[in-house]
């Protein structure tokens, strides 16, 4: 799994972006969990950050923020721009959503047929496998479940009167830190 340091650069950089409206609009919209829609994203494009110059990732088969695969949804990525983030944000929120109500509420067994599809993942229950064993890296929901839990731990951080003026400045810092370190050339 990633580290807090990272997941905190990765929330800075959707709150500086003003993408943060855009998952709380969805989450709201779909009842999916904000942590849980951030999760995703921080796994599949690590909030963006991991794009391509053209929006994409997974060799130009994933499309945006989310990663929506041109593979197997033609009808969305054939019309929207991987740039345009809310329309993006918003698919990938209702697909899981869809999915999580395909496996009646399991979010372990949802989130990895977001990555391996419902099929696969069904394949491998019927076998008696693990979801994750047909994801990606054979541990997607397990690492996404992971982050999800560290995202709310940052998020309640970060709204906590308290410590705000401890966090916000920390996270930007690891921001700045990140950009710097991943724009230098050997």
């Amino acid at each position: 799994m990633t580290s807090s340091f990272s997941i905190s650069a990765e929330l800075t950089y959707v709150r500086i972006r003003g993408l943060m409206g855009y998952f709380a609009d969805a989450s709201r919209r779909y009842g999916v969990p904000l942590a849980l829609l951030l999760a995703v994203a921080s796994r599949e494009s690590r909030m963006g950050l991991a794009l391509s110059a053209d929006g994409t990732g997974d060799w130009g088969n994933g499309i945006g923020i989310m990663q929506i695969d041109r593979r197997y949804h033609p009808g969305f990525t054939e019309n929207h721009s991987p740039f345009d983030h809310q329309a993006n944000i918003d698919y990938g929120t209702e697909y899981l959503a869809k999915l999580l109500r395909q496996f009646n509420g399991n979010t372990a067994q949802a989130v990895a047929a977001y990555n391996a599809g419902p099929n696969r993942v069904q394949t491998a229950i019927y076998a008696g496998l693990p979801p994750d064993s047909v994801t990606t890296g054979r541990d997607y929901s397990q690492d996404v479940l992971g982050r999800k839990q560290l995202i709310g731990q940052l998020i309640g951080l970060s709204t906590a009167t308290s410590l705000s003026i401890y966090v916000l400045p920390m996270a930007a810092i690891a921001f700045a830190t990140y950009n710097y370190m991943t724009t230098q050339r050997p």
